[in-house]
């Protein structure tokens, strides 16, 4: 199997490798550098993008034209049409409306296999080691590699009206002007150790807020241009933006001033918190 790129599909994608999993022999994942741990207790083999082993199949998750080139000569494959590579598909899989769990449940299903279940991730013992963030803290993921159109510029602003403790968490190298402790790049078995501390988390459509659903955290997702019914994290509690003709919209820059899809009032976020 080729694992999406990202690591919010690689979270969604995890339902349809545990369900490969119980109707082929041997599974092996060619996956970015979080595939080992995210996937770890999912009884597969991880490897890194490119490597191709000889192979029945190659289930194809990652949309791209690389990933059909790199499994072409194993000799069945499967995955959605997109991208230019249906001549390199043997089993070409018609891409799906509404949720993009949903495309991975169809691909896998051509190999009989049946998705049960949003994601999971399991904290193990080991992974609490050195953890020292506050319970009950607000975990807020202010940034996104997607870009201005996805990220909300409130967070500051939530944190400073939260009665409580708060920890802002980052990827590796992303920087978020704060007073609140800041946690950055932690790999995911002690980032989920943190989450698991925390009361509930706000975030931007990104990867971690599936990887902290996953978890079982309580989230709430405010979401500028993206949609919850195409990318949304199970079970989470949406904040959207103002109703745009040009939502939803998956660019990473917007082309008009201001970003209006993300003027959302901090006190709607706020509101969602409560319910969450």
């Amino acid at each position: 199997m080729r694992a999406p790129n990202h690591l919010g599909d690689g979270v969604m994608a995890m339902p349809a490798i545990a369900a490969l999993r119980q109707v082929a022999r041997e599974v092996v994942v060619a996956a970015p550098r979080w595939g080992p741990v995210l996937y770890r207790d999912l009884g597969v083999t991880v490897t890194p993008r490119g490597d191709v082993p000889e192979a029945d199949a190659a289930v194809l998750l990652a949309p791209s034209f690389r990933a059909a080139w790199e499994a072409r000569r194993v000799p069945r494959r499967v995955g959605v049409s997109w991208d230019l590579r249906r001549p390199l598909l043997t089993d070409a899989v018609p891409r799906p409306d509404g949720h993009r769990s949903a495309e991975y449940a169809a691909v896998v299903a051509r190999l009989g296999a049946v998705v049960d279940g949003p994601p999971r991730y399991a904290v193990h013992p080991q992974d609490r080691d050195g953890v020292d963030v506050p319970e009950g803290h607000l975990a807020l993921t202010p940034i996104s590699p997607s870009g201005e159109t996805v990220m909300w510029p409130g967070f500051a602003a939530l944190a400073d009206r939260f009665d409580g403790p708060v920890v802002v968490y980052t990827g590796p190298g992303e920087r978020f002007e704060t007073c609140h402790p800041t946690r950055e790049g932690l790999p995911l078995d002690q980032l989920a150790a943190c989450l698991e501390r925390a009361a509930a988390l706000v975030s931007n459509d990104s990867g971690l807020a599936h990887f902290a659903r996953a978890v079982g955290v309580r989230t709430v997702v405010v979401f500028g241009s993206t949609s919850p019914a195409r990318t949304g994290p199970a079970g989470c509690v949406p904040v959207e933006g103002p109703d745009l003709p040009c939502r939803p919209c998956y660019r990473k820059r917007c082309p008009y001033p201001g970003v209006p899809c993300l003027d959302i009032p901090v006190a709607q976020v706020e509101a969602a918190l409560r319910q969450a």
